[in-house]
């Protein structure tokens, strides 16, 4: 199975490529060229240093936000074009939904390293909860946010009712604690601590480096900030392990959480009062 994954919700952005079993290569875009100009180019190179086509291409992956409103469209726009010139599916997952992910895989690779040095971690965090959480960039000093709670196992009954993304999460040990917003992160720290007061954070996105202090303040030494890797491998691996959750190119339903800048500036047009609107006419 060739599974082609590309991520446009940051500036660089980036393209991976999963082969049968295994994680090809994860490319790195240029931050200094916007997503219209790289794409699809960047695409079909990767695709050709590995020997590939697209054609090759069994599952296109992509990205589905929040993030940069243009580059996300672009990337979505592009994705199914490709497959639906090419009659595939395509696997979609929001970028919060990844980076939780890969926060959840970050802890479990430095337990498994504290293990292997002989170091006993039972019982270490046995008094609290631990949750993984996104934390990445939104403007305006706001931040696009997430919480998770890392679970070994959902049984099939518990899925039912479920929205695609909340069953994608499920699949991988991952049950919704606060839905995705964007916020303060002042705001965003309260309310967690204030949820989950004795709670340990694995948290991880672009904006940690700028925006720490407030979960600090709240969690103090309970929360371990991580910064994130390219998101296409993420997503790539995340589409080989369920396969079965792809769905027609058309189907696809960006992840905004915050409404487009036009229509916040029609809905305050249309709400000011009939006098202090320009008509035309009588």
């Amino acid at each position: 199975m060739l599974i082609l994954a590309l991520d446009t919700t940051t500036r660089p952005g980036s393209a991976a490529l999963w082969h049968r079993d295994r994680l090809v290569e994860v490319r790195e875009g240029d931050p200094d060229r916007t997503h219209a100009e790289r794409l699809p180019a960047d695409l079909v190179a990767l695709l050709t240093t590995h020997a590939h086509t697209l054609a090759d291409v069994d599952i296109f992956a992509v990205v589905s936000g929040p993030g940069g409103f243009t580059g996300l469209r672009v990337g979505i726009a592009t994705i199914q074009g490709l497959a639906l010139v090419g009659h595939r599916p395509v696997f979609a997952a929001s970028t919060l939904l990844l980076l939780a992910l890969a926060a959840k895989d970050k802890g479990i690779e430095a337990s498994a390293g504290q293990e292997g040095k002989g170091e006993d971690t039972r019982g270490q965090h046995d008094s609290s909860e631990c949750f993984v959480g996104a934390w990445m960039h939104a403007a305006r000093r706001e931040v696009f946010t997430a919480l998770y709670k890392p679970v070994d196992e959902v049984q099939a009954p518990e899925l039912a009712g479920l929205g695609a993304e909340d069953i994608i999460a499920a699949r991988v040990g991952l049950v919704t604690l606060d839905d995705a917003a964007v916020d303060a992160p002042e705001a965003v720290a309260a309310r967690w601590h204030a949820r989950h007061p004795s709670a340990r954070l694995s948290v991880m996105g672009d904006a940690v480096s700028d925006f720490a202090d407030p979960l600090r303040a709240r969690f103090g030494n309970a929360v371990s900030l991580c910064s994130p890797p390219p998101l296409a491998g993420v997503l790539a691996r995340l589409a080989a392990a369920l396969p079965d959750v792809t769905v027609s190119p058309h189907a696809i339903v960006p992840t905004y959480v915050r409404r487009p800048d036009a229509e916040l500036a029609r809905d305050r047009a249309l709400s000011r009062p009939r006098s202090d609107r320009e008509w035309v006419g009588g």
